[in-house]
């Protein structure tokens, strides 16, 4: 039986193990990469730190970027030498923080010549959490194809992305650019603005502020926007973002989408790490608001977004100039478990901020076997 490297999490804190794994065969409809650079991401911490949705032992890693090796008998759009990038998900055999993912094909799309493998590591999880939020949860019209000259019919509805300089931020800003979508506020740090208002932000405003409400609620007032608002929630921190939003959202008819989990305390805080599966009851809302949970992995239950998200809307919207990847921060380190663990630690200490951490899991000097 085929065997390859993997990262793997063995319990809560535990430290994190390289271990020889089997080597799945891709079925009718699957492909196989070469997994050659993914991102860490809040969720690594999260599972070794708390264990949520995890069991263990537990390979990590939901967004890969490499080649393809191998395809299914039924695969249709790509094929081996391919360079693509996918949200993976739903098995061991998929995650990404081994040397080879064996997953369906529509889990995955081509990565335009001109886009590294490095930056394209950055798109695939946070752009379909960003896309499925708006377009599902938040029923923002993202006709696709976008058809020239496209107007929604609430393109006036202002639309407040807390969070704006995450990684989720950043997408949904550029996607509501793509369809036009102008009444774009955003609360980011004020170091993040010049690129968020490129991407499409009309205003931007310091999370940090004492008076972020106040500063959000006079812009609706002033603007004579309508009270009845879309808020996308890219932090989903109890006390951080929660709270202040729905301070903001008290119109009925209001729309709130978070992503999960809640973090109520994050993984520095002197009490540790303690997070939430219920936004509807981490704050007080107004009767007639919306609130929604986001959990990107359930996105495959729209057709629509199963069938195209990753082979058709991202590869396009990137290839179009529409959407561009995460800024990088590359994680050095002499072997597969130093660059896993050196990443996971600076995920832990809070640190990252408008930028991912990237790094290489296949190299050609470390894994001469699997070339």
């Amino acid at each position: 039986m085929s065997t390859h490297h993997a990262i793997i999490a063995t319990g809560i804190k535990e430290p994190l193990t390289l271990q020889r794994v089997s080597t799945a065969t891709p079925k009718q409809h699957e492909i196989q990469v070469r997994a050659e650079w993914i991102p860490s991401a809040p969720l690594d911490v999260f599972q070794v730190d708390a264990g949520l949705m995890a069991q263990f032992p537990l390979r990590l890693g939901d967004s890969v970027a490499g080649t393809v090796v191998a395809v299914g008998s039924s695969v249709q759009h790509l094929k081996v030498g391919d360079r693509v990038f996918g949200f993976v998900f739903h098995t061991q055999e998929e995650k990404g923080q081994q040397i080879y993912v064996t997953a369906p094909e529509h889990l995955f799309g081509k990565i335009p010549d001109e886009i590294s493998l490095a930056a394209a590591a950055t798109i695939p999880t946070n752009f379909v959490t960003a896309f499925h939020a708006l377009s599902e949860k938040l029923e923002i019209q993202l006709p696709w194809p976008c058809p020239p000259g496209f107007v929604s019919h609430n393109q006036e509805i202002p639309i407040l992305i807390w969070g704006g300089g995450s990684s989720v931020g950043q997408f949904a800003v550029q996607i509501l650019k793509n369809w036009g979508y102008k009444n774009v506020i955003v609360t980011a740090s004020p170091k993040h603005e010049g690129k968020l208002k490129r991407y499409g932000a009309a205003h931007v405003i310091d999370y940090r502020s004492p008076n972020v409400v106040d500063s959000i609620m006079e812009l609706l007032n002033a603007n004579k926007f309508s009270k009845a608002i879309r808020v996308f929630d890219c932090v989903d921190s109890k006390f951080g973002s929660l709270l202040p939003i729905s301070e903001i959202a008290i119109q009925a008819g209001s729309k709130v989408a978070a992503v999960l989990p809640v973090v109520i305390n994050g993984p520095s805080d002197e009490n540790g790490l303690q997070l939430s599966a219920d936004v509807s009851k981490e704050a007080d809302w107004v009767p007639g608001v919306e609130v929604h949970s986001i959990v990107s992995y359930s996105y495959e239950a729209n057709a629509f977004l199963k069938d195209n998200l990753m082979p058709d809307i991202l590869p396009t919207l990137l290839s179009q100039g529409a959407i561009e990847p995460n800024k990088q921060r590359v994680i050095e380190g002499n072997t597969l478990l130093e660059r896993a663990s050196t990443a996971l630690d600076i995920m832990r200490s809070g640190t990252v901020s408008g930028e991912r951490l990237v790094w290489k899991v296949w190299t050609a000097e470390e894994f001469p076997e699997y070339q």
